[in-house]
């Protein structure tokens, strides 16, 4: 990783070697954007992806860190009912404030590897100044309160809303050190979760209901973000298929159908390089 300022801000996430077009195309689009430190933690690349990483400028990646909550995750979810995403693990959707918590970056967002940067990148580490970033689900927000059992296992202590915020965990911003204590509320119902399954099944989208737990137990619901323009779904960006088609020009496409769109995000949707692969048979 470069030193100096690069280690002041940049962005996170997680990648597979089923998901390493999905990070080549954000750091792609990180780089033609607002250009920052890519750090990407290791959930199961191979040797030949992780040596392509590591001639691209500005993208690290890094081995999970050794935090034993992870290895507890991956033995609490041996069990858990598959994902209907082909070679999808649950572990590694319990653990982004983990990760989030290890980076070694000052100022940090997360973004989930089938995110692409339009542009507006800057503008997120601005509104930093403020406090944590969080941006709206705008997929099925109907879907993303917790269920009320979470609040009888995991009490909260001051006056909320339950089904406020709904909240997508796919971008999310942090600056290390002062938002620590919001970041440990983050972790706390992942460990939670860890210790009790009753706690884990009372928890909506995995690491995303406890995120909400998080906001709602320390009265941050007003940094979530107005706009859905910030990380909007590719289902409600009202384009042609044509112009989402996964190939070298989507980039360019995409940034000038959605010339107002910030952050693209293919949340609930299958990758669309998996398509392409299925496609070509």
């Amino acid at each position: 990783m470069n030193g100096g300022s690069g280690l002041e801000r940049g962005v996170v996430t997680l990648c597979d070697a089923n998901y390493y077009p999905g990070l080549l195309a954000l750091h792609a689009s990180i780089r033609s954007s607002d250009p920052c430190e890519v750090v990407c933690y290791d959930a199961g690349l191979t040797d030949e992806q992780r040596a392509g990483a590591a001639r691209r400028e500005r993208l690290t990646i890094l081995p999970l860190p050794d935090d034993p909550l992870i290895d507890a995750l991956i033995d609490a979810t041996r069990g858990a009912a598959p994902l209907a995403k082909p070679n999808k693990r649950i572990w590694p959707l319990w653990i982004c404030p983990l990760l989030i918590r290890a980076a070694p970056l000052r100022d940090v967002f997360w973004l989930d590897c089938d995110v692409l940067v339009l542009r507006g990148l800057g503008e997120l580490f601005a509104m930093l100044e403020d406090g944590p970033v969080f941006t709206p689900e705008n997929k099925a927000p109907a879907r993303t309160p917790n269920p009320p059992r979470l609040y009888e296992l995991l009490p909260i202590r001051r006056r909320f809303d339950p089904a406020v915020p709904t909240v997508n965990g796919g971008v999310s911003g942090w600056r290390r050190g002062r938002d620590d204590d919001a970041l440990a509320a983050y972790v706390f119902p992942v460990a939670a979760a860890v210790r009790d399954r009753a706690v884990m099944d009372a928890i909506a989208w995995h690491d995303q209901g406890a995120l909400i737990w998080a906001i709602q137990s320390l009265g941050l619901e007003h940094r979530v973000l107005p706009s859905a323009l910030w990380n909007l779904c590719v289902d409600h960006a009202g384009v042609a298929a044509e112009v989402l088609r996964w190939d070298e020009g989507l980039l360019e496409r995409a940034r000038a159908a959605l010339p107002e769109v910030r952050l693209l995000h293919w949340n609930g949707r299958p990758a669309p390089w998996l398509d392409s692969v299925a496609a070509r048979g």
